[in-house]
């Protein structure tokens, strides 16, 4: 129930000092307190005016347990940062962000804002996020479908991918010794993939990208088990 409230430090809720000392603002989501209902799955904007490195924690209330797989950073340009959130049940959640001049090479972020967030009535489990590398981030990708892709996804078959990679000459999907090559459509890299033989086995699915039009050397962008 919503009136289980979790008791916060004074403080905790909302930005901390470095928010505005890095030029951030929120662009969605100004009450640091958010409830939903039903879709699981919240997006929080961020707008930079300088660019950022982030990194995120979300922690579930009642276990006091880190969800990792729960989080999803992604970003189209320089100055406008998505974090997408879901949940593996209902209740309260902590949300921490981490923030630091992309410039800084400090391997520390500080703090820089937290929301309280409480789901309830969700229609369906979280099922987890992609796993992003730090090309991924560094290079504005920006990922379209799928959000999420496991064992337990419906179909395997016929499974679309759509996503941004600027300057990238190539981009396919990798999974054991499968390649699938995704075309360029309007300005997107989108294809499909039947992955349906690789389900329950942990298999990895990766979307690679490649820069150099006279190479065959991919860079890893995304990863998936199955």
């Amino acid at each position: 129930m919503a009136s289980d409230r979790p008791d916060l430090p004074e403080g905790f809720l909302g930005a901390q000092p470095r928010f505005s000392e890095l030029k951030l603002r929120t662009d969605a989501h100004d009450d640091a307190e958010i409830h939903i209902s039903g879709d699981n799955n919240v997006i929080i904007k961020l707008i930079a005016e300088e660019s950022v490195k982030v990194v995120t924690k979300l922690f579930q209330v009642v276990s006091d347990k880190e969800l990792p797989d729960f989080t999803f950073i992604q970003r189209k340009d320089k100055h406008n940062v998505e974090f997408h959130v879901s949940f593996p049940e209902n209740g309260w959640y902590k949300f921490m962000i981490f923030a630091l001049k992309e410039t800084d090479t400090s391997e520390s972020l500080p703090n820089v804002y937290n929301y309280l967030i409480y789901a309830s009535d969700l229609k369906d489990p979280a099922q987890g996020y992609a796993k992003t590398f730090t090309k991924f981030y560094a290079d504005c990708c920006y990922l379209y479908e799928p959000l999420t892709l496991n064992a337990k996804s419906k179909d395997l078959t016929k499974v679309k991918f759509q996503l941004d990679v600027p300057n990238a000459n190539k981009v396919a999907v990798h999974c054991v010794q499968e390649w699938f090559h995704l075309v360029q459509n309007d300005g997107y890299w989108e294809g499909t993939a039947d992955l349906s033989k690789y389900r329950g086995k942990n298999s990895k699915v990766k979307v690679m990208a490649n820069y150099a039009k006279d190479g065959n050397t991919y860079s890893a962008l995304l990863e998936y088990a199955i």
